[in-house]
């Protein structure tokens, strides 16, 4: 029997945003992680990671799953026998580790032993000298380019290619960024969370007024705790949402009450018309990327909740 792409077509989500790691061993001004205690690292426990892989290979079967968040994944002592679960359970899943490459550069992970374990794609921030990454990527005998430099035809790492993928996707650290990149909104204010003398040197400052645009990480991304909760997107590292969008120890059904759930929803209707001021959480967002104002979803799609017997018009 051929597999579905995603159990409710364009409904569904297009990628998940997981969270092995909750905490850094790095305190970058333009991150929340840097308001974490320092030294405090939480790890996913592998009950949670059996439910969450579960519901992914159920629900999106063919989609890409993303591991960073709030923490740096690579930390995890157990990352390897974690993505061989993952495979194992989800075997079509594009696994994607984004990482500071720390653990790299200090030899206590190699890339062969992540994409043996069933990585397909590793995007680094380069923390370290440019030609140290450069020699590591050579070395593990597969396709790498810079993301600033990427060849012509070269497969990106934001689009499901399918589980055979292996990539490395080499990226400047932030803080290396020129001042015209910096300008596009590719970083985030975590919902005004963050160290703001640390975070000037960035271009960030706190969202006083909310910006008048749509926002598609409510509709493409599934964003998951560490602790298991859903959340509302991939910008909450502080938490703010997790607990009040369900857990997924709940499975398909408990799946369906957050993804489609009256919470949801209505953060949607509000996000469609750049109303982000009516969101306590958006109207703290200045992220302007992934498509931003592109319509994810059709009016029609919105008019209705599932409180987990029956759809409920809104």
């Amino acid at each position: 029997m051929a597999r579905l792409r995603n159990l409710f077509g364009k409904l569904g989500p297009w990628a998940w945003a997981l969270e092995p790691v909750r905490g850094c061993n790095l305190r970058c001004g333009h991150c929340a992680t840097r308001l974490f205690p320092k030294g405090e690292l939480s790890f996913v426990s592998k009950s949670i990671w059996v439910y969450l892989w579960e519901i992914i290979a159920a629900v999106t079967p063919r989609c890409r799953v993303e591991m960073a968040n709030a923490g740096e994944p690579t930390l995890h002592p157990d990352l390897l026998d974690l993505l061989w679960m993952a495979r194992k359970i989800s075997p079509d899943s594009q696994i994607q580790i984004t990482t500071n490459g720390t653990m790299l550069t200090k030899g206590r992970l190699t890339y062969q032993q992540l994409f043996n374990a069933g990585v397909n794609i590793v995007y680094v921030d380069m923390y370290a000298p440019r030609q140290e990454h450069l020699r590591l990527a050579e070395a593990s005998r597969v396709r790498y380019y810079e993301y600033c430099n990427k060849p012509r035809g070269a497969p990106g790492a934001w689009t499901y290619h399918g589980p055979h993928m292996k990539l490395i996707v080499l990226m400047e650290n932030p803080a290396n960024w020129p001042e015209r990149r910096k300008k596009l909104g590719r970083l985030g204010t975590f919902f005004n969370h963050l160290d703001w003398e640390a975070a000037e040197p960035f271009g960030l400052y706190p969202v006083k007024s909310p910006i008048k645009r749509r926002c598609s990480q409510p509709f493409r991304y599934v964003s998951v705790h560490n602790n298991g909760s859903y959340e509302l997107c991939c910008q909450d590292f502080m938490g703010e949402t997790a607990g009040k969008l369900g857990h997924v120890s709940e499975g398909i059904d408990g799946f369906m009450r957050f993804w489609f759930g009256q919470t949801m929803q209505d953060i949607r209707r509000k996000l469609i018309v750049k109303d982000r001021a009516s969101v306590p959480y958006c109207a703290r967002c200045n992220i302007t990327f992934s498509k931003s104002d592109f319509r994810m979803w059709p009016n029609s799609a919105l008019k209705h909740y599932w409180d987990g017997d029956k759809w409920i018009r809104m």
